[in-house]
């Protein structure tokens, strides 16, 4: 397995497993309850990528690790919210821990699910930019929809779009044969998301 896709997808999957957890924490559920957002988000994604191009049984379920890491994820969150920062629970601080973790997530797996698009099918851009997507709001697909929310790339500040930005610059530095391709594209996923967030930047809606 590539190092630098490895290195990508468990920052992802640790990224999402906070963020899920974090979800579970304001929806007052208890640390089973943070423990399958916290799996749902952290590896829902990745588990879709995989069936998509056919890999069976997906990386998250043949590797103990991933499931291991989130359940350990899970188990600090809950210490960290059961203790002294249990009154601020889904604060400002909270949230902007949230929405940095899922920030993080969503343009670490931006960039394994268009690099394993682009190494199995590099003549298809149109696969990999939405493999690349679909991998990294997968998982909080699941997240919400477990937890009875709308969907965060439903209605959030530009959520899903520098998502296929940055499968786009996958692709164009991929085929250029530029070096770095996965950190630029991490890096422009997560500064647009950012960006969104502080500007609060959204797609045209039906007033």
């Amino acid at each position: 397995m590539d190092i630098i896709w490895y290195i990508f997808d468990m920052i992802g999957t640790i990224a999402f497993a906070i963020s899920g957890a974090l979800v579970g924490v304001a929806r007052k559920m208890d640390i089973f309850g943070m423990a399958v957002l916290a799996l749902a988000t952290a590896i829902g994604g990745g588990i879709v990528r995989d069936v998509l191009i056919g890999f069976f049984p997906p990386i998250s379920l043949r590797n103990v690790v991933y499931v291991t890491v989130v359940i350990s994820v899970t188990i600090i969150v809950f210490i960290m919210y059961n203790s002294r920062y249990r009154k601020h629970a889904m604060g400002p601080r909270s949230r902007a821990g949230y929405l940095l973790a899922d920030a993080l997530g969503l343009a670490s797996f931006t960039v394994t699910g268009a690099s394993a698009g682009f190494k199995l099918y590099p003549e298809l851009p149109i696969f990999i930019v939405l493999l690349g997507t679909i991998t990294a709001v997968g998982g909080g697909i699941i997240r919400d929809m477990l937890a009875q929310r709308i969907p965060s790339v439903l209605k959030e500040d530009v959520y899903a779009l520098p998502s296929i930005i940055g499968g786009i610059v996958y692709y164009l530095m991929a085929i250029s044969g530029w070096v770095g391709e996965s950190v630029y594209s991490f890096t422009v996923v997560l500064v647009i998301r950012l960006l969104a967030i502080k500007y609060h930047w959204s797609l045209p809606k039906v007033r």
